[in-house]
This record gives C-alpha cells, sequence and structure tokens, in this order.
C-alpha cells in the first residue's frame, strides 16, 4: 500500500500535531528519508515521540520502515477526476485526460491494494454459503458485474438492484454467510444499514470503500481500500466505479482460480445454456 496514500488518505481525522507533521513530510518527501527522527521532529516544529506515534498510527513498526517504504513511492497522484475537465478541452483532449487519469488510477489501486485483506475476504467467500452484495447506483453497477460473475461459476449470490428486496433477502444472513458492500463514500445509509444488520447477524463483512474513516467501516470485518479521487459533489461515478471494478474482479479472479477446473466446467455450461437462445 503506497505511503503517501495512508499519510492522505486519513488526513481529515488527524490531529493538530498529526496534520503539521503530515504537511511536513509531504513537501519535504527527500529530505524526510533521509531525516533521523529528532531531526524530522525539530523540522517539523513537533516532538520526536509524536514522529514514532504518527509512524505507528499509519502501520510501521518504526520510523525506519516508515523511512524505506516512503523513499520506494512515486510522487505523483491523481487529480481528482472532476478537477481535469475544462470547457475549452476538445474530444481528443478528453481523451488524453481519460487515458492519463485510468492508467494512473489503476496503478494507485494496485498500490493501495492490502494484500492481507484480499486474502482474508477471499477465503471468507471460498468457504460461505452466499454471498450478499450491497451497492447502489454507480456502485449497484459494480455488484451487478460480480453477481453475474460469480453466478456463472456456481457461486450462490444474492443482489437485487431494488434495496428494498435487497433488505428483505438480507433477512436471511446468518453466520455462514459473507455480506460484501461497495460504497465509495461510505456513508449510503441504505448500504450501512444492510451491512449493520448481517454483522449483527455474525456474517463476515466486506467493504469495498475509500480510504477515509467512514460509518461503513464500523460495520466491516475485512476493509479493501480504492483510492479517494473524486469530490463530494462529482460529474460522474467514473474514478470511483472503475476502482471498485478492479477490486471485484480480483476477487472474481482469486476465487475462480481455486478449482480452474470447475471454472471451466461452469462457464462452458453457462454458455451453452445462453446459447440455447439463438
Amino acid at each position: 500500500m503506497s505511503c503517501i496514500y495512508k499519510i492522505t488518505e486519513d488526513m481529515s481525522s488527524y490531529t493538530a500535531t498529526e496534520k503539521k507533521l503530515a504537511d511536513y513530510i509531504l513537501q519535504h518527501r527527500q529530505e524526510t528519508t533521509l531525516s533521523a527522527t529528532k531531526e524530522l521532529a525539530a523540522h517539523a516544529g513537533v516532538s520526536p515521540s509524536a514522529v514514532v506515534r504518527f509512524t505507528q498510527r499509519l502501520g510501521y513498526s518504526g520510523f525506519v520502515a516508515f523511512k524505506v517504504d516512503l523513499a520506494s513511492d512515486s510522487v505523483d497522484d491523481i487529480a481528482n477526476f472532476d478537477d481535469i475537465l475544462l470547457e475549452e478541452d476538445s474530444i481528443s483532449d478528453v481523451v488524453r485526460k481519460s487515458k492519463s487519469l485510468n492508467t494512473r488510477l489503476q496503478e494507485e489501486s494496485y498500490r493501495l491494494l492490502n494484500i492481507d485483506s484480499l486474502t482474508k475476504a477471499v477465503e471468507a467467500m471460498q468457504h460461505c454459503q452466499k454471498v450478499y452484495l450491497y451497492g447502489i447506483s454507480a456502485s449497484g453497477i459494480v455488484c451487478m458485474d460480480l453477481w453475474e460473475k460469480l453466478s456463472r461459476i456456481n457461486r450462490q449470490t444474492i443482489y437485487h438492484q431494488d434495496f428494498h428486496d435487497q433488505l428483505a433477502a438480507t433477512t436471511h444472513i446468518g453466520p455462514a454467510d459473507v455480506a460484501l458492500a461497495v460504497s465509495y463514500s461510505g456513508k449510503t445509509h441504505e448500504v450501512n444499514a444492510a451491512m449493520r444488520y448481517a454483522k449483527e447477524q455474525g456474517a463476515v463483512t466486506v467493504a469495498v470503500t475509500q480510504f477515509e474513516k467512514s460509518p461503513l467501516t464500523r460495520f466491516s470485518d475485512i476493509l479493501l481500500r480504492i483510492p479517494s479521487t473524486e469530490r463530494e459533489i462529482r460529474l460522474g461515478a467514473i474514478a470511483s466505479r472503475n476502482a471498485s471494478l478492479i477490486v471485484t474482479d480480483l476477487l472474481y479472479m482469486c476465487l475462480a482460480k481455486n478449482d480452474l477446473e470447475k471454472t471451466k466446467e461452469y462457464l462452458i455450461k453457462t454458455k451453452e445454456a445462453i446459447q440455447r437462445l439463438y
């Protein structure tokens, strides 16, 4: 997972001291990687203990491990999708900007991915009885895509575009099941209500969401993070949808590869069934 993302994506929840330190590190990345703890603390105007606590909050064993990860990071950041379009852009400009954004988005999505979390999610889905999917609007498109993929390889998956129907189906969820929510903001009331109920019933809860803390994270056993690339008021949920699809495609591929012969058998059967229509 990208060190720069670890620093920036949780910025809103930092204390004043943590924000001061984070701002200094982001503005003086190279100097930070060459500094000792006391030296960085002096430059940033904080205490050495604050530096150590900050690196531990980010998940590092200490300042040295933090510096190693920071030194390997790319300095390129993903621009907000809503910031890259201009009225005077030609069609060629839009194509070029979209290509650039999606290329960087794909790279950062993979860098942000936590392999341990992905492994836990795959194992839970591998051994569960049913997978319940929750998502609305653009996130619903991601859920529909995953539902179709899993259904074709004989994974019992529950998803309804009408969320009232999905909530009704959720009344049957239990400890042997997995609840998977796709929500960029993590604040969608319907999705959070369903995940809260699923967690209360003992199901394993998995969330595909951005890196900021949100109500959804409180109801999720496993978090699969995607980059924060769009504003609250958006021109369209394009980057978040594409990033979510990267994660759900990985879940599908990891499940499919566990028994490739069975997977091929199921895919052939579904293809043959559809061909009966022609």
